[in-house]
């Protein structure tokens, strides 16, 4: 699933990256994509979701684009069929470290679950 996202970002041009490999300060938007674990379905552990959190970056200087970057993000990961957009987004959040805006974006996928 996040290979299949990352790959769909890079074919759309918006600067994909795995959690930890980003470096330095953000100077242009881009996403980080984060396995953010699975939960299993009520009354069962055979089946579930996987989530994947998709954490998008913008540049101090330019929060006019923090929604339209968002809204790129999501027009490409809809062409996706094995992800559901769960509608699940944070507020958008200064990162003092990267200076950069911040806002995250919750996917997920339904799998068979390994018992």
């Amino acid at each position: 699933m996040i290979l299949s996202a990352y790959d769909k970002l890079i074919e759309k041009g918006l600067n994909p990256y795995f959690q930890g490999k980003h470096k330095g300060l953000c100077t242009v938007p881009y996403t980080v994509l984060k396995d953010d674990g699975q939960l299993p379905t009520m009354g069962t552990n055979r089946t579930g979701r996987a989530i994947l959190d998709v954490i998008i970056y913008v540049p101090l200087s330019s929060y006019p684009q923090v929604d339209s970057y968002a809204a790129q993000v999501k027009t490409a990961l809809k062409e996706l069929t094995s992800i559901r957009y769960t509608g699940n987004e944070t507020s958008t959040v200064i990162s003092d470290d990267k200076e950069a805006y911040t806002k995250s974006i919750s996917y997920e996928i339904l799998k068979k679950l390994e018992v």
